[in-house]
């Protein structure tokens, strides 16, 4: 659900406006965003060697460290596909730098994923500070990712 709002522009298309500086107060808050779903404190990778494969929130920086894309990943290929898969349109391989990964456990419902990705741009004002881009709503966000289920 996340993305450039349709229409806009194409993926060939220069860079959209950077979003915030990321300080280091921001990154708990993509733990925060998946509660009982947290499987680890988030860490950051280069984007071209982000080795995560499990679900997640994924929170990427320029070589400013400025906020370019908050997503989400579940499936088998995790956080590290989907950035292969941003990685393919070349405004984001030139703007891509650094990528704060946030864990999630296996099973974390999609409906759950969304609403984390959705509180973490609620967290971090980017609903404000980055207007192009769309996510998914906080909508039961408590609730979703309060408890752990365990399969």
């Amino acid at each position: 659900m996340n993305g450039i709002l349709p229409g806009t522009r194409t993926p060939q298309d220069t860079a959209p406006p950077p979003g915030p500086v990321l300080l280091p107060p921001h990154i708990p808050l993509l733990a925060r965003a998946l509660g009982g779903y947290s499987s680890s404190t988030p860490y950051w990778s280069h984007v071209d060697t982000v080795d995560a494969y499990s679900p997640g929130l994924y929170l990427v920086v320029d070589a400013r460290g400025r906020i370019v894309w908050l997503g989400m990943a579940a499936g088998g290929r995790g956080v590290t596909g989907r950035i292969r898969t941003h990685l393919a349109e070349p405004w984001k391989r030139a703007v891509f730098h650094r990528v704060w990964v946030a864990p999630a456990y296996d099973q974390i419902s999609r409906p759950a994923l969304e609403a984390a990705e959705g509180w973490a741009a609620d967290a971090l004002a980017l609903r404000i500070r980055m207007p192009h881009r769309t996510w998914p709503p906080s909508t039961n966000w408590l609730p979703l990712v309060s408890r752990r289920q365990v399969v």
